[in-house]
């Protein structure tokens, strides 16, 4: 007779740990009686009168073995057929997916991610002269009868012009400590308007040699930031071509709207030092190292250093986010050694034929600037104080050394009763220079920082008169006050402002004095009022999708006294100005 079974043997010893097979054997012969005894009736004894029928009784036995142990090989290697060819198509999805990267390699060894901002704007200024009397300020005699006017070249009365703004930011990922990004743009300003070339420069004159650090800029595609930023345990360290702001943005301006056609620009290093609360940023940069042509424009770089202007300094700041509290102080200090890329416009008239600007020479000038900022549940406020001082060069004549010595004071606040409405109040006090001393008194805001859509918006006298560009603006020799209210719903905002203004410096018959719009200096033969006017500003915003915003609205300015001054006898007879535009920007 037959045994049952061989045991059922364990062949992991034998076949090694084989996870995709059973783990006995698929038939152990323990079960053959079972089996059998399905099919045949075992006979209780065996003899010669049996042998037939023994002999048939094992050959259907053994019959019924081979049949069953047939079936069971069959059916484990149909198994390891499936097993095989699914093996075999893991490994080529594998093999497939492994060629598709390394052919790829190159294109996704660094994660780039590509944002930034496109923005266009349609703008109408009525009586941007402010005037429709006669004024000629490109006679040949010396002095001039229009020296000190606030009239603004004879020709068109009224403008319209299509400008744009770009800014593509890639983000590079090195790892997970270090990370490159930049900006791209073109133009000027970061745009410049349509129809125009994309090579047009800053007018390098006046009193924006602190304030405006936008680079020379002459090329179709320009690299406004290009910086590394390394992610250490105890600093976050910037180093390259990066831009910087500060409270308001009254100096310093990082330029991140999108209709921020400006910026704070650093060449340098800085490192960001966290502990708790307390923030510690020291930072050293060369803003520039161009030197200057006869013409005074920045034609050639110096690397030898004598025409670079360095900045080096510290922003401590306290941050309580439990209490919505903010307080920090800036202390930076900027020398310039030649400073032969900014010009100073000669005394009187420098719209004269004969008129020729003469080289800033050498700056040392030192900015503390003061914020804070608290926010309750419904009411926030805001409040900073820039102060300059130092030697501001050859600011008045080319034989006259210059300090300076100018402050302003900004503060804005807010008040929220419901998700509506909101309510605000926006004052400030900008230095004005007198004229009359060797101390430089006047302050220029940065020409991001805008209270009106009239109202210091543009250089008005570039219209016609081809000083530079029409965006270089900002606020300087003012007390304002700005009061608004905003009406919000899902989608829409509307506005609407009033603001109002007046000098804080003015001309005074006998005295020297400023011309604070056009930068020079030159004596006064009548006394000049203060009153800039008010401006009423209603506007609307509507935000299309995420990305993707629609503005527009309407400006009437109603001309102050101060505009009639043609420093003689006559006064200008003043128009009221009015705006209205259109603004389309898109976020990616």
């Amino acid at each position: 007779m037959l045994k049952s079974g061989r045991g059922g043997r364990d062949r992991t010893c034998v076949w090694q740990n084989q996870n995709l097979l059973t783990y006995h054997l698929s038939t152990p012969l323990q079960n053959l009686q079972k089996i059998v005894s399905q099919n045949v009736t075992w006979p209780q004894t065996f003899g010669k009168e049996d042998a037939v029928q023994n002999h048939y009784f094992r050959s259907l036995t053994y019959r019924t073995f081979f049949w069953t142990e047939s079936k069971a090989l069959l059916y484990r290697l149909s198994n390891m057929f499936w097993l095989l060819k699914g093996v075999i198509v893991h490994l080529s999805k594998k093999l497939l997916a492994l060629t598709f990267t390394l052919v790829s390699l190159p294109a996704l060894a660094i994660p780039i991610d590509w944002n930034g901002s496109l923005a266009f704007d349609t703008i109408m200024v009525n009586n941007f002269r402010r005037t429709n009397d006669a004024i000629d300020k490109r006679a040949t005699a010396t002095p001039q009868a229009e020296d000190g006017t606030q009239g603004i070249q004879s020709g068109d009365d009224s403008a319209l012009f299509h400008s744009y703004i770009f800014k593509l930011n890639p983000h590079l990922i090195v790892n997970d400590a270090v990370s490159v990004k930049g900006e791209l743009s073109t133009g000027y300003a970061r745009g410049g308007l349509l129809g125009d070339n994309t090579t047009q420069n800053q007018a390098g004159r006046g009193t924006s040699a602190y304030y405006n650090t936008v680079p020379a800029q002459r090329s179709e595609l320009n690299v406004n930031q290009l910086y590394a930023e390394l992610y250490a345990d105890t600093a976050l360290v910037k180093v390259g071509r990066y831009a910087k702001g500060y409270g308001l943005g009254a100096v310093l301006h990082e330029g991140r709207g999108t209709f921020d056609r400006f910026y704070t620009q650093y060449d340098g290093l800085e490192g960001q030092m966290r502990i708790g609360n307390f923030t510690l940023t020291p930072h050293w940069a060369r803003l520039n190292s161009f030197g200057a042509g006869a013409s005074g424009t920045n034609e050639r770089a110096q690397p030898n250093g004598q025409a670079d202007a360095r900045e080096m300094g510290l922003i401590a700041a306290y941050d309580n986010k439990s209490t919505n509290t903010v307080a920090s102080v800036a202390y930076t200090k900027r020398s310039n050694e030649l400073n032969g890329l900014y010009r100073s416009n000669p005394e009187n008239n420098p719209d004269a034929a004969n008129a020729t600007t003469f080289a800033r020479g050498g700056t040392d000038v030192t900015l503390i600037d003061i914020y804070f900022e608290k926010r309750w549940e419904t009411v926030d406020i805001k409040f900073e104080v820039p102060i300059l001082s130092g030697q501001f060069g050859n600011i008045y004549s080319s034989t006259e050394k210059s300090s300076i010595s100018s402050t302003a004071i900004l503060l804005e606040t807010n008040w929220s009763p419901s998700k509506k409405w909101e309510y605000g109040l926006h004052a400030g006090q900008v230095g004005g220079d007198n004229g009359a001393t060797s101390t430089f008194e006047g302050f220029q805001l940065n020409p991001n920082y805008h209270i009106a859509e009239l109202m210091f918006r543009y250089n008005y006298s570039a219209f016609n008169e081809a000083r530079g560009s029409i965006f270089d603006s900002g606020i300087t020799n003012a007390r304002f006050f700005k009061l608004h209210a905003h009406y919000k719903t899902d989608k829409w905002t509307w506005s609407m402002a009033a603001i109002m203004a007046t000098a804080m410096e003015t001309a005074k018959n006998g005295s020297k004095a400023w011309h604070h719009e056009e930068a020079y200096r030159f004596v006064a033969a009548a006394d000049q009022a203060d009153d800039y006017g008010t401006e009423i500003d209603l506007g609307f915003n509507y935000q299309w999708n995420p990305n993707v915003n629609v503005s527009g609205f309407l400006a009437y300015w109603l001309v102050g006294d101060y505009y009639t001054f043609s420093n003689s006898a006559t006064k200008i007879a003043t128009t009221n100005v009015l705006g209205a535009g259109m603004r389309l920007g898109i976020d990616f």
